[in-house]
């Protein structure tokens, strides 16, 4: 071979290290491959591959950061609950990422909801009062249907209260955002002051919250709102 020397290195010894280290990686590559496969059958392999297989997985923000979260087990009323209140690697944060993708799963699952308990439309909207109560518009028709059928399917009822309050987090937070960002620009003490009379309002104990509501199309599509707009 015709062989060049570089600075002192030699392009005969370089291109046979660079083949030896491709080899090396091969060996690492197959021997992965082979871990793999052999553990084809075992607990977490077979947990990845029902979650690579689930249409109800997402990726979902949480206190112990971002995880692929199946939304079917994760409402299911089966499913582990800690009682500890300082573990917080499970809980959903209030983010446009995590309430879309629960507005999402919820149109996956209300027209076959809607179809199986014989109920011909969903409500225009869902709310809930201060104390968790879900509240049906007064001229739905089909009310008490639609109430005894949530509380027959625990998972949709969760996931509907669920994304009602990550969403009344989410808007409150979005109306804060403006103050946020002038904060961070302020440059003085007075600029601080006028900044905080602006947005007192907001800061009050007293403040209103905007209005959250599950609103639905003819088809039984949700769209997550708040104060009447979108929120994802």
């Amino acid at each position: 071979m015709y062989s060049t020397d570089i600075r002192g290195v030699s392009t005969t010894s370089a291109v046979s290290n660079v083949a030896g280290l491709g080899e090396t990686l091969r060996e690492k590559e197959e021997s992965i491959g082979r871990w793999v496969a052999n553990t084809g059958s075992g607990h977490i392999s077979e947990k990845a591959r029902q979650l690579n297989e689930s249409e109800s997985v997402y990726r979902m923000a949480t206190g112990g950061g971002e995880k692929d979260i199946d939304l079917d087990t994760y409402f299911s009323p089966d499913a582990p609950r800690s009682n500890d209140l300082f573990d917080i690697d499970s809980l959903l944060l209030p983010s446009s990422q995590n309430v879309a993708a629960i507005q999402e799963h919820i149109n996956k699952k209300m027209p076959s909801f809607l179809a199986q308990n014989n109920i011909p439309e969903a409500p225009e909207f869902i709310r809930y009062d201060g104390h968790g109560k879900m509240v049906l518009p007064e001229d739905y028709a089909y009310a008490d249907q639609f109430r005894e059928a949530i509380e027959s399917d625990p998972g949709l009822g969760k996931a509907l209260s669920t994304v009602n309050a990550l969403a009344s987090h989410l808007a409150a937070l979005k109306e804060l955002e403006p103050f946020n960002q002038e904060m961070e620009a302020a440059e003085s003490q007075a600029q601080i002051k006028a900044i905080i009379e602006k947005y007192s309002h907001l800061l009050s104990d007293n403040r209103s919250y905007p209005e959250i509501q599950l609103s639905f199309n003819d088809k039984g599509q949700l769209s997550v709102k708040a104060d009447g707009s979108a929120l994802v």
